[in-house]
């Protein structure tokens, strides 16, 4: 993938790609940061290894709904169904990724968690370079080398799909 980037986007939350899976591929796994959600400025706390859990599970209730559920330097992950068929998606270099399941748009849009409304699919994100947090909004700004501008993004990602127990 190469996402080029205008000068006049100074600050984007992520750059990478979005696409939907069927909800029923609810059984994550992963190589990366875990077990709970790393970003950029964030990940001293995680550690890398391999970590499980369900997509329900990487839902983390912040008093206004917004991101969640990033795991940085990811080498791979696969979303299985309760059969164990699904897909298996690697990584050349680490990258970061979150499958969950709220849309970006519906976590945007809802201002409280009574207003969040739960997607008939799992929005999966896999991203070259992910914003670090904070927004001065109630508190300090993300740092400068933690915010994502302009600029070329090259990023490389497979697809395999996974047969089942």
């Amino acid at each position: 993938e190469t996402i080029r980037i205008p000068e006049a986007w100074a600050d984007l939350p992520k750059v990478g790609v979005r696409f939907e899976v069927a909800s029923e591929f609810d059984q994550l796994s992963w190589f990366g940061l875990g077990p709970d959600e790393s970003y950029p400025d964030r990940c001293g706390a995680q550690t890398l290894g391999a970590w499980t859990s369900s997509v329900a599970e990487q839902y983390h209730p912040y008093v206004r709904p917004q991101d969640y559920g990033a795991h940085e330097q990811t080498r791979w992950f696969q979303l299985v169904n309760a059969s164990g068929i699904g897909a298996y998606i690697g990584f050349p270099r680490p990258l970061s990724f979150a499958a969950r399941p709220h849309r970006d748009a519906d976590l945007n849009d809802a201002e409280t968690l009574a207003e969040l409304a739960t997607a008939e699919a799992t929005e999966v994100h896999i991203d070259a370079a992910v914003r670090g947090l904070g927004t001065a909004a109630c508190g300090p700004d993300t740092l400068k080398p933690y915010r994502v501008g302009p600029g070329t993004y090259r990023f490389q990602w497979t697809l395999q799909s996974v047969l089942g127990n």
